[in-house]
C-alpha cells in the first residue's frame, strides 16, 4: 500500500513537474510569438507595397507600349451612380492599333450575345503624361463605326487600379470604367466576337 502511495505521490509531482515546464515554454513560446507577428506584419507590409509598385510598373509600361487592358469591376454613370459589374466582359482594351469598350450585364439582351455591347475603333491624338504626384494620365480620341469617344485613363500611383473616362463626342454621353489596368497579355477578359 506505501509502495502504492509513493508511486501516485511521484506521478503527481512528475506531472506538476512537466505542465510547470510546459507553461513556462509556453509563456515563451507566446512572447516569441508576438515578437514574429510584428515582424511578419512588416515583412507582408513591405511585400504587398513591392507587388503594388511591381504592379504599377507594368501597368504604366503597358500603356507606353499601347497593349493594355482596363478590366472594370464597376461603372460610373456621370451622375455619380455606381454599378458593380463582372470584370471579366467588361472593360476598356488598346491592342495592336485597336480600341475596344465592351459593356456586358449578365440576364440582359445586348447586340454582343452579353447583355450589352462591344465597340471598337482606331485610336488618334494619343497623349501619356505623369503629374507631380505620379499618377499616369493617357488619352486618346476612338473613332470608330458605333463609337466617335474621347477617352482618358488615370493610373494611380503605387499600384495599378485605374479609371478610363469615355466621353462620347457626337451623343454627350459619359461613362467612366474603374478597375485594374494590367498589360494585354496579362488580361483575362472575354471580347465578344460581335463588335461594331
Amino acid at each position: 500500500m506505501k509502495t502504492k502511495a509513493i508511486i501516485m505521490m511521484m506521478s503527481i509531482m512528475l506531472g506538476l513537474g512537466v505542465m510547470t515546464q510546459s507553461y513556462a515554454q509556453d509563456t515563451h513560446t507566446n512572447v516569441e510569438k508576438n515578437l514574429s507577428r510584428k515582424a511578419r506584419r512588416e515583412l507582408r507590409k513591405k511585400e504587398r507595397i513591392a507587388a503594388d509598385q511591381y504592379m504599377f510598373q507594368s501597368a504604366k509600361a503597358a500603356l507606353k507600349d499601347g497593349n493594355w487592358v482596363l478590366e472594370s469591376n464597376r461603372l460610373i454613370t456621370k451622375w455619380g451612380n455606381t454599378i458593380p459589374v463582372d470584370s471579366n466582359t467588361n472593360f476598356v482594351e488598346l491592342q495592336n492599333g485597336t480600341a475596344y469598350m465592351q459593356l456586358a450585364f449578365a440576364g440582359h439582351n445586348g447586340p454582343n450575345g452579353m447583355g450589352g455591347i462591344t465597340l471598337k475603333g482606331k485610336p488618334t491624338q494619343i497623349k501619356m503624361s505623369t503629374d507631380k504626384n505620379g499618377d499616369v494620365y493617357y488619352q486618346m480620341s476612338v473613332i470608330g463605326n458605333a463609337l466617335t469617344a474621347d477617352i482618358i485613363v488615370r493610373l494611380g500611383n503605387g499600384d495599378n487600379y485605374a479609371s478610363a473616362q469615355v466621353n462620347a463626342i457626337t451623343s454627350g454621353a459619359q461613362l467612366e470604367f474603374a478597375g485594374q489596368l494590367v498589360p494585354a497579355s496579362d488580361s483575362t477578359v472575354y471580347r465578344s466576337g460581335m463588335d461594331f
